[in-house]
């Protein structure tokens, strides 16, 4: 498809990318050109057929050029995750056997060497940024340049691309991506080029709008499925023109540099923009607060009709009038104000944060799909400004079905190979009848899904009540002063919840109170940001149930970092519940009051031997 592209489009524009501060603008035929110099250089490293090739990094040009250009060779590419801890890419290094490894630069150089001897498989180190790379001296290192050669005649690089592509088959395995890894090792997902580009596709027939000429910017991970989709493929099927910052840490600057008419992220993202308009509101004058207060009562009320279908004249009159007075200046700074489509997916978007993006007006519509559909999404709402609370609709190319136990069986042409090299873990997810256990439970209701959590997710309180907690978890991480939360309560009387706070956020409260910190730990354990986040809870019970309702809390004293070796969170800061009780036990232990449980074990005195009575601490441990 991409010579395809370069050869009927060959001057439009495929993406764009900023260097020194301007936007370089890449064809279709520099593209492919591009990747055809790539997959000679990998050529020349001697990469062959069914090899794999893994790529670490930002989102960037680069990334795009390794992936493409090992895969013309027939390789198969994946990429591990920038936050990823030294063991975890050791692990996905020797777990598929890369023979070369594509590093951005130093940072991720220093990652590997301490182990690049002991991977049989590895033969290269390819560093794109090589400009911090002046005293080192590893055999297996190469330079980017070296990779990219000296350029040929354009249409001779095309006429190579040709002849590679036309040696692949639709079932050929392209790429590997990895899961998550929230129970243990993260799995392989192996994907094939066809079943991956009939996926993708799914996406663009569920929302038309993506076949039109649209700008978006790029900022999830390339070695996650839909940062994948985003960046690589959609464009070769749709009309996604993708843009690229120059730093990923100033992701703020590029989408308002870009000014995006859709885009693509995960929840998280979407709760720290709202928080930074947030602080920026409370630090306007008392003028422009009044006049947000006022518009928010108007789009509280608007967004309200819209959902139940009532929308009146006269409240899409006062509507508009309060968008451009309040909204629109609001999202104008942020960069939001061309936006016709943002489609979050990942994990679960809280039902406050997408209502409070709609009330701005901003069409936010919440996706569901995993790593195992091969970049294709299982459902997704497709009207605009849809109610929070459901994913939507099923996508293209798709059965559901759920299981006596609730669980999301899904059956169609978009699931994954296998898990590479485990075989006894794809039959535990893909029947034989052809239905994909997805391990998510949920609710089909009026022909949209609702989903639960995840099947081995959910608590047992000690009165025998069965709960979710992913539903807890997001009424409080809705909150703008909240990063992450994890939920504790199994075979326990209540519910607790260890909170790590948003610093970003939580350090400008604490700036605008005039309230003195030194660092993290100090902030998290200020006393007034202890009521901070106690009034958070408090709001988040309010939206629960009694029995669902969070008692006792404990604010961590340290941000988790997924680099950091042992961390309870996952590359994609999902929660090791597990492993953030093992780590965080006295914490969690505290707020559970143990009277009651030492006036029963005085009264049963010695009738039970010491390994007896240890079975019923670690509880939490071991669910």
């Amino acid at each position: 498809m991409l010579v395809r592209h370069a050869r009927t489009r060959p001057t439009a524009v495929a993406f764009r990318s900023k260097h020194l501060g301007l936007y370089r603008e890449r064809t279709w035929r520099d593209y492919a050109v591009l990747v055809a110099r790539v997959a000679a250089g990998l050529k020349r490293l001697g990469v062959t057929r069914g090899e794999r090739v893994a790529i670490v990094g930002d989102p960037c040009e680069e990334w795009m050029l390794a992936d493409l250009g090992a895969q013309a060779l027939g390789a198969i590419t994946y990429g591990v995750y920038p936050t990823a801890s030294a063991s975890e890419v050791e692990y996905q290094l020797r777990d598929a056997g890369a023979s070369v490894f594509v590093a951005q630069d130093q940072e991720y150089v220093d990652r590997i060497l301490p182990f690049a001897d002991r991977l049989p498989a590895l033969r290269f180190i390819v560093v794109v940024d090589t400009s911090a790379m002046f005293s080192y001296a590893h055999p297996k290192l190469r330079g980017w340049d070296e990779v990219l050669g000296e350029p040929s005649a354009a249409d001779e690089d095309l006429v190579a691309l040709e002849a590679l592509a036309a040696a692949i088959d639709p079932g050929d395995p392209a790429f590997i991506v990895y899961t998550s890894g929230t129970t243990g090792h993260p799995k392989g997902a192996l994907v094939a080029h066809g079943r991956h580009l009939a996926g993708a596709f799914n996406l663009v027939q569920h929302y038309p709008l993506l076949a039109e000429p649209q700008r978006t910017v790029v900022f999830l991970p390339l070695c996650h499925v839909l940062g994948r989709d985003v960046a690589l493929t959609l464009p070769l099927l749709s009309g996604l023109v993708p843009h690229f910052g120059e730093d990923a840490e100033d992701l703020t600057r590029t989408i308002f540099e870009v000014a995006p008419t859709v885009l693509f992220t995960v929840p998280r993202y979407l709760q720290k923009f709202a928080s930074r308009a947030l602080v920026a509101v409370q630090s306007a004058s008392r003028p422009k607060r009044l006049v947000y207060d006022w518009a928010m009562r108007v789009g509280r009320r608007h967004v309200r009709a819209h959902w139940e279908g009532r929308a009146s004249g006269t409240g899409r009159l006062a509507y508009a009038l309060a968008r451009a007075v309040a909204f629109r200046p609001l999202l104008n700074k942020l960069g939001f104000d061309a936006l016709e489509l943002v489609i979050s997916g990942g994990a679960p978007l809280p039902p406050e944060t997408m209502a409070l993006w709609q009330m701005w007006g901003v069409n936010v519509c919440e996706i569901y799909g995993q790593t195992e559909e091969a970049g294709a999404i299982i459902t997704g709402q497709r009207e605009r400004f849809p109610r929070p609370g459901d994913v939507g609709t099923l996508g293209p190319g798709w059965e559901l079905k759920l299981a006596d136990s609730g669980e999301i069986l899904i059956r169609g042409e978009h699931v994954f190979e296998s898990y590479w090299g485990n075989e006894a873990a794809t039959r535990e997810v893909r029947a034989a009848d052809g239905w994909l256990h997805t391990g998510d439970v949920g609710e089909w209701k009026d022909g949209r899904l609702r989903l639960i959590d995840r099947a081995r997710d959910f608590i047992v309180t000690a009165g025998g009540k069965t709960l979710a907690p992913a539903s807890i978890e997001n009424a409080l991480r809705a909150s703008p002063y909240v990063a992450e939360v994890a939920v504790f309560g199994q075979a326990r009387k209540y519910l607790t919840a260890l909170v790590e706070i948003d610093y970003d956020t939580v350090a400008d409260w604490a700036r605008a109170h005039d309230i003195a910190y030194t660092g993290f730990t100090s902030l998290a354990e200020h006393p007034r940001v202890e009521a901070l986040i106690g009034a958070e809870v408090t709001r988040a019970n309010t939206l629960l149930a009694r029995v669902e309702q969070i008692k006792a809390f404990r604010i961590l004293p340290k941000a988790l970092d997924p680099e950091e070796e042992g961390e309870p969170v996952t590359p994609t800061r999902k929660v090791k519940r597990a492993q953030m009780y093992a780590r965080f036990r006295d914490l969690v232990e505290s707020m559970y009051g143990d009277a009651e449980e030492r006036l029963l074990a005085q009264q049963a005195g010695d009738v039970l031997d010491p390994s007896m009575r240890d079975q019923s601490r670690g509880r939490e441990g071991r669910r």
